[in-house]
């Protein structure tokens, strides 16, 4: 009955409680899809670079790490190593990649960059690079022809070439020698981050072996795509054990930067939600208390009859859990439906793009929240509700019922 009676007390002044009701609805609105809205510029940072730039493990030679040389190579494990991510049913496709830094140079400029010597077609099944390249921008190393190269868009802006131009790679050999040779531009890609787009070109992994003079079945790199991103860990794990003697990284010791902000971002969205409700939970404390002050004579009756005060507590307390669920419950719904819309739409800012991109985020957002936030903000607003009730009831408890019976 106490909970009936609870729900039935807070319309009996229609006005303030629908007032408060409203200003819940709309924190818990804003904060919601505000959260949606950096759940997601996250979560599509993470899904882009892991699906673009790092793989979701990258296997290197250690001393490769520290020097960035040539000669560093997985070699003498290199075919136990493939054999084993063949037999992974976790992986769903890996490559190898020769790694290293070179100068590149056209009529117009010259810039340093990272190459990366590939076979076209594992590498399809690791990253999205061949995606990213548009119809009129060429292909992703196809046909025969020799010393082809892909390049971002930015890199060619700042070289000034275009489609079929010709660049020239100087670099030094697995004898650090200094050597090099042209490239024609068979390919130009653009992701979300324009400065992986200006520092990363492609080429075949047989084309650049010959110039460093080393065997076409060494590398310095493996990068694996998983089916799932929650089997990294286990993956990792199961490769560092089996090969001690080879570094095994997963994309978070890879990008720390990536790794950090995904490890924040849920600490700082239940902060933010946090913050919103303690500010909603003062003025629940202020509507219980007026509450409190215009019932005194009924809450007097009350005791006087013989309601001990576990239960008034607990009536004053469901009062107050009730307006605050009531309004969060409106107010995560709407928040809700307005993120299940955008998550198909996408939010273009298009006109903020080159901001957006110079930090390697894509200027159309989709917002995203999984189930379990919602299910937290829940227990996190009956919390609040309980907290802002807790004052009033004692002032309630407080009441001396004969004295509260004779108030005016």
């Amino acid at each position: 009955m106490i909970w009936i009676i609870a729900w039935k007390n807070i319309w009996r002044n229609k006005v303030r409680s629908l007032v408060i009701i409203l200003a819940i609805t709309l924190g818990l609105f804003g904060g919601v899809f505000s959260s949606a809205v950096m759940k997601g510029m996250v979560e599509q940072r993470i899904k882009e670079a892991v699906s673009r730039e790092t793989a979701h493990i990258q296997i290197h030679n250690p001393k490769y790490i520290d020097n960035n040389e040539v000669q560093y190579t997985i070699d003498g494990e290199a075919q136990n190593l493939e054999q084993t991510l063949d037999s992974l049913p976790e992986v769903k496709g890996w490559s190898s990649r020769i790694k290293f830094q070179a100068m590149a140079n056209s009529a117009n400029a010259g810039t340093g960059v990272m190459i990366y010597g590939i076979d076209p077609e594992k590498e399809r099944q690791v990253t999205e690079i061949s995606a990213m390249i548009c119809d009129s921008c060429g292909t992703y190393l196809n046909g025969e022809k020799k010393n082809q190269i892909v390049v971002g868009e930015a890199l060619a802006e700042k070289l000034k070439v275009r489609l079929r131009s010709k660049i020239v790679l100087t670099f030094q050999d697995q004898e650090g020698t200094l050597t090099g040779a042209a490239f024609r531009i068979c390919g130009i890609y653009r992701t979300s981050n324009s400065v992986f787009d200006e520092m990363n070109v492609f080429v075949r992994k047989t084309d650049i072996a010959s110039l460093l003079i080393m065997n076409a079945q060494e590398y310095q790199e493996l990068v694996v795509r998983l089916s799932e991103p929650d089997q990294v860990t286990d993956v990792q794990e199961e490769l560092t054990d089996g090969f001690p003697e080879l570094l095994v990284r997963n994309w978070k010791e890879i990008d720390p930067m990536i790794g950090m902000m995904a490890d924040l971002t849920a600490v700082w969205l239940y902060m933010f939600m946090a913050i919103i409700l303690l500010a909603l939970g003062f003025g629940i404390i202020n509507t219980m208390l007026m509450t409190i002050l215009e019932r005194t004579r009924e809450l007097g009756m009350l005791a006087a009859i013989g309601m001990n005060k576990h239960r008034i507590f607990l009536m004053i307390m469901l009062e107050s859990v009730y307006l605050s669920l009531t309004g969060a419950i409106v107010g995560m719904a709407l928040g809700y439906f307005l993120t299940l819309y955008t998550s198909y739409t996408g939010i273009n800012l298009s006109s903020f793009a080159e901001g957006f991109e110079k930090i390697g985020y894509n200027p159309i957002m989709y917002p995203y929240l999984d189930l379990n936030f919602f299910i937290t903000l829940t227990i996190m607003v009956i919390c609040i509700g309980i907290l802002a009730s807790i004052y009033p009831a004692r002032k309630a408890l407080k009441l001396n019922p004969a004295e509260a019976v004779r108030s005016e």
